[in-house]
């Protein structure tokens, strides 16, 4: 027998106990009914029951075998209701429980079919009919809610929170506003009796088979990373952080004429706040690496390496990012909720919104899949699981919990007509956080559907969506490849199913033309001479149309490109290249033939020399020290390392003395750190520290390179810099004052002067032009 049920009897009143004992036809010992009329109180205050009287009626009342006798008798809304509460924890309002039975439908009156809707495809979360705070059920006492309320009291199945406010004897009437409490012993029972597991629906389905709506999101994701990709300039941002008012529009007409998610108007658009989508699109592929903020100029990244994940690794992916990043925050998306001070654009999500995500998934994942759910009856139910979401307990009291001295944020929350209760608060901050997280990424993300109401009032969860939001791992089924036609007049025609990663390879070479549900492209002279300028291969663009086509290409199509390429190189001019050149053959060619390798490389010059591919330079350095090579690091005379410290940022290497030795600070010093030190100092054989002599600065001179660099070298990778009193010899002994041999002893009138007097000259402008310095 559980200890909390017998404190939870022992609040009891011995009237109630009485009648839960006749109820239940529960055998009481002369001494306990003697008890039990000697506690009878007198007045309209119920006393406690006394622990005799409680021990014996719970040795009846919490038995398993009568417990199951009980259950049997239930009809059915009491048990849902009792069902419902011990899903919920055992312990949940009342009220709380009968607006929940009331907008789900439950009741016998009031039980409707819930239409399916038609589902909207206007991507914009953006509220048109006012939300309103729920209106609570009126108790009455005749009521079907309190009557099965009341007859789970008689029998004992829950009891009132010793917080209930209650008049006279009316323990059993059940129009109270307080707590209702399951004792464990019952709750234990029915979850065997009933198997409550609450187990997460599982897709069965091949994850090859997904909704369209996964292949919507991910396709606007690729729209919007090609439209700022196509623009060389990138897109504008305002001082604030959000798109210039034409590169929004620009934006709007390009999704609007190649996904219908996005159909608005462009006259319309005036801040891409107002466009949470737009937004949400644009944080998103920020976060997955796609776009790149830099001096106020929006720009596309390397794509290619994301969309060749597969449909599932990219919805897992985005919907992690989601569930555990502060970059998006739902809280500035209330509707009919006013926040003050108002909350700038990209204010991060607190860290109790994002476990506020979690635990609204988790409830999420307990709604049946398919069926369609009205928000306020999801709304009024996570209340009973989760009363704290949003607003821990230890903030303050939950009256205050929208003031910001009460909550972790620092905001006021507020009606737009007025201050919020408690009551409707929960409906309408907590309510709306999850009206704006399941209508707005989970919606966008494409896991869920929503009806195309505006706001929308009811939602489902898509078949595949459960195991999609979990962390188990995934054996995920290979889906058909794209095939192209390319026809002898340069258009190319890819096929459904279209996949992102072939259009993200076809728009480096070629102009779309359009894109449904096949992709239309043209091959022209102007895109594949602008794709050889930004460094790609003619055969590298028939190796790509080849493979998706899966045979040869038109001939004219392929001579074509190859003169083409021809042309636009006649003179060329490449800007940051990186070139490998190596001493023998033999090793370029083991790397060029290796697959694995290969990619490592753009051109092959020479025999001897090859064109690293960008940003794979320190790759190849590790490669190359794997086969043990260590290379020379040669930067062009404009660029050199020791005059520019930022080409190879590296912490300081060494300490530098007075006596021009160079203490490691270090474990291992950097090769090319080494080699350039070299060059201007002498290694002691005994430490094998470094010291700069004037003999070893004379060498490095007479060698090309110059004090300058010397110095600028110093001051970059020795810590604390370079010594005054060693930077003077350093000169001397590097002619660093040939041009200045002369010392000059010029004399200079000198007034002494009080403080006073001398404050005065100043401030006279005549004056003040033939004073100099104050000495002392």
């Amino acid at each position: 027998m559980d200890q909390n049920d017998l404190d939870l009897l022992q609040m009891v009143p011995p009237y109630h106990l009485q009648t839960v004992a006749k109820t239940r036809h529960v055998p009481l010992s002369p001494l306990a009914l003697n008890t039990l009329s000697d506690a009878l109180p007198s007045s309209g205050v119920p006393a406690a029951s006394s622990p005799t009287l409680v021990l014996e009626v719970a040795q009846y009342l919490l038995n398993t075998t009568s417990i199951r006798e009980v259950l049997q008798d239930l009809d059915e809304l009491e048990t849902a209701i009792l069902r419902e509460l011990v899903l919920c924890g055992g312990r949940t309002n009342s009220r709380d429980l009968a607006l929940y039975f009331l907008n789900a439908g439950l009741l016998p009156s009031e039980k409707k079919s819930t239409p399916a809707p038609v589902v909207a495809h206007s991507a914009l979360y953006q509220p048109i009919m006012p939300l309103q705070p729920p209106q609570y059920p009126a108790a009455h006492p005749h009521g079907a809610f309190e009557q099965a309320i009341r007859h789970l009291l008689i029998v004992g199945f829950v009891f009132w929170g010793k917080q209930t406010n209650f008049s006279g004897r009316d323990y059993t009437s059940g129009i109270h506003d307080g707590v209702l409490i399951v004792p464990q012993t019952v709750q234990t029972v029915v979850r065997n009796e009933w198997h409550l597991e609450n187990v997460v629906s599982v897709y069965d389905a091949p994850l090859s088979m997904l909704s369209d709506s996964l292949h919507a999101c991910q396709r606007s994701l690729y729209l919007y990373w090609s439209f700022v990709a196509s623009m060389h300039d990138g897109l504008a941002l305002v001082n604030n952080g959000l798109l210039a008012r034409s590169a929004l529009r620009q934006l709007i007409d390009h999704l609007s004429s190649n996904h219908l998610r996005t159909k608005i108007q462009g006259e319309q658009a005036r801040l891409e706040s107002d466009q949470p989508y737009l937004l949400f699109l644009r944080l998103l592929l920020v976060q997955l690496g796609l776009l790149q903020e830099r001096n106020n100029i929006l720009r596309a990244a390397p794509a290619e390496d994301f969309f060749s994940l597969s449909l599932v690794e990219r919805v897992q992916l985005c919907y992690h990012l989601i569930l555990t990043s502060s970059f998006w925050n739902e809280l500035l998306y209330l509707p009919e909720v006013n926040v003050r001070p108002l909350p700038q654009p990209f204010e991060p999500a607190h860290e109790e919104v994002i476990r506020s995500r979690q635990l609204a998934v988790e409830r999420l994942l307990r709604e049946s899949v398919e069926d369609w759910h009205d928000f306020s009856a999801f709304i009024a139910r996570t209340k009973l699981y989760v009363p704290y979401l949003l607003f821990p307990r230890h903030y303050g009291a939950r009256a205050e919990r929208y003031s910001s001295a009460s909550n972790p944020y620092g905001w006021d929350f507020r009606l737009r007509r007025g201050w919020l209760t408690h009551r409707e608060g929960w409906h309408m901050v907590e309510g709306g956080f999850m009206r704006a997280f399941i209508s707005g990424p989970l919606y966008w993300l494409g896991l869920v559907e929503v009806d195309q109401s505006d706001p929308p009032l009811s939602f489902r969860l898509l078949p595949e969506a459960p195991i999609l939001m979990s962390n188990s791992p995934l054996t995920v089924e290979a889906s058909p490849a794209s095939r192209l036609i390319v026809q002898p007049n340069f258009e190319v025609l890819v096929l459904a199913p279209v996949s992102e990663v072939l259009l993200v390879r076809l728009d480096r070479f070629a102009e779309r033309i359009s894109l449904e549900h096949i992709a239309q492209y043209r091959i022209t002279k102007v895109s594949v001479t602008a794709a050889i300028r930004r460094g790609l291969l003619a055969e590298t663009m028939i190796k790509t149309l080849q493979r998706a086509s899966e045979g040869e290409i038109p001939q004219n199509v392929r001579y074509s490109l190859m003169e083409w390429e021809r042309q636009a190189r006649r003179v060329e001019v490449w800007p940051d290249a990186t070139l490998l050149e190596v001493e023998n053959e033999a090793l370029l060619d083991t790397l060029w033939n290796d697959p694995q390798i290969r990619p490592l490389f753009a051109r092959r010059l020479s025999s001897r020399l090859v064109e690293v591919a960008p940003y794979k330079l320190p790759t190849v350095q590790a490669l190359l020290w794997q086969r043990n090579y260590l290379p020379a690091l040669s930067i062009d005379p404009g660029q050199e390392t020791n005059t520019d410290g930022s080409l190879v940022p590296h912490e300081p290497q060494w300490h530098l003395f007075d006596d021009g030795r160079l203490q490691p600070v270090c474990t291992v010093l950097n090769f090319y750190l080494v080699a350039e030190v070299e060059r201007f100092s002498e290694c002691d054989g005994a430490t094998g520290e470094f010291r700069l002599t004037p003999s070893s600065v004379r060498r490095a001179l007479s060698e090309g390179t110059s004090l300058e660099s010397i110095v600028s070298f110093l001051r970059h990778y020795c810590d604390e810099g370079v010594p005054g009193s060693f930077l003077v010899r350093l000169k001397i002994w590097g002619d660093g004052y040939a041009r200045q041999n002369h010392v000059y002893v010029e004399p200079a009138p000198l007034l002494r002067l009080s403080a006073e007097v001398l404050r005065d000259l100043y401030a006279d402008d005549e004056l003040s032009a033939l004073l100099g310095l104050e000495v002392e």
